[in-house]
């Protein structure tokens, strides 16, 4: 065991190449200055010791946005007691969450900590880990922004219109404030749609959709999601059937 806690700790200080490396292929706009102020916060908080603070921001403010590492972070704080209660089972959960991009460092850790649980401490495992699937995987988080996004595709009548008459209608960037053409708006949510859509239907392993096609498939989307993370598919069949003694 001491073996395992030498290396989570390793990892723990990791932060910079991990946090950022985690974001490289996922298609969001979640790694913006925003979150990384916030990231920088709570490894200052965690660091100095506030760690329910740092707990809490790790868990409920980046965890929700896909961030990897604060979801390893959570489950590293439930292992060793850190700022909530001392909790085994729960850290594993959050660490197979952790590993769903199978990050080498994140796998590692994961294996170790589940080679030291018993049969039943296993199935106690997959549960919270699929509850958790359910509402942090990289699928749901993904097809959510999809959702987000499907007023964006029709802005000319959606948007905050500033200007018209015979010429391009002039709206609000959402994100900036800025006022930019309906055109530019549209083309460029309709690429963010794409990228995630195809993000979506790759894992799924199911044929292509086209952003302009997304709406009125929707529904059956998310019906493949909840079939598709309803099933434990980590790799973790090897602890169950040798589990220690």
């Amino acid at each position: 065991m001491n073996r395992i806690y030498s290396l989570l700790i390793a990892l723990a200080l990791l932060v910079p190449g991990l946090a950022v490396a985690e974001w490289a292929e996922y298609p969001t706009d979640n790694m913006n200055s925003r979150t990384a102020q916030i990231q920088a916060k709570v490894e200052s908080l965690y660091r100095r010791g506030d760690y329910k603070r740092a707990h809490f921001i790790y868990s409920k403010e980046l965890a929700p946005l896909g961030d990897k590492y604060a979801q390893y972070m959570t489950g590293y704080m439930y292992l060793m007691g850190q700022g909530v209660e001392e909790d085994k089972i729960r850290a594993s959960a959050w660490y197979r969450i952790a590993a769903e991009r199978r990050t080498p460092e994140f796998l590692a850790v994961r294996d170790q900590l589940l080679r030291t649980m018993t049969k039943e401490q296993m199935n106690a495992s997959d549960a919270l880990y699929l509850e958790l699937r359910r509402k942090f995987s990289d699928l749901v988080i993904v097809m959510g922004l999809i959702v987000d996004d499907l007023p964006h595709l029709d802005v000319r009548r959606t948007g905050s219109r500033l200007s018209g008459g015979t010429g391009s209608v002039t709206v609000l960037d959402p994100n900036t404030g800025a006022s930019v053409s309906a055109d530019h708006l549209r083309n460029r949510a309709t690429r963010a749609v794409q990228a995630r859509l195809d993000f979506v239907t790759d894992k799924l392993d199911i044929d292509e959709i086209q952003a302009q096609d997304v709406e009125r498939q929707v529904d059956v989307l998310w019906e493949r999601i909840h079939d598709y993370l309803g099933v434990i598919d980590d790799d973790m069949g090897a602890f169950v059937a040798n589990p220690p003694n």
